[in-house]
């Protein structure tokens, strides 16, 4: 997740990126994006106990797009990370019910309850982003 990274390393790893691929690959990234300049990180920061750093749909797109990538199309909605319904979606019923078993194990629960709540509280200032480009 380029989210994980600050906004300097996000455009060194992309460019690595650029480097490995064949001419005429093709790359596709998912991440998260702030849905307005007005949203708050720290909240996001205390969940997953780093300094992420989610940009704007616009900005992802254009990071790719100084970067040398050509037919850059980004897209994005909203966030389900964590949710019961993107679990769901993302893993399925039985993907689901392995993650919530270890996210409640005694040594997971209070870091995993934490980001759960931490997240559905920022649903409204975060959204996914995939970004499709081609070297």
């Amino acid at each position: 997740m380029l989210t994980l990274y600050p906004d300097s390393a996000k455009a060194q790893l992309i460019q690595e990126y650029l480097r490995v691929l064949k001419p005429g690959g093709r790359l596709l990234t998912h991440d998260m994006a702030l849905k307005t300049t007005l949203a708050r990180c720290e909240p996001l920061h205390q969940a997953v106990h780093v300094n992420a750093q989610p940009m704007l749909k616009e900005a992802w797109a254009a990071l790719f797009r100084r970067a040398g990538f050509r037919q850059v199309c980004a897209k994005s909605g909203s966030m389900t990370l964590l949710s019961l319904r993107g679990l769901l979606y993302d893993e399925g019923p039985g993907g689901t019910l392995k993650i919530i078993h270890n996210g409640l194990k005694k040594e997971n629960r209070q870091q995993f309850l934490h980001m759960c709540y931490r997240f559905r509280r920022q649903r409204h200032q975060l959204n996914y982003i995939a970004v499709a480009s081609v070297k």
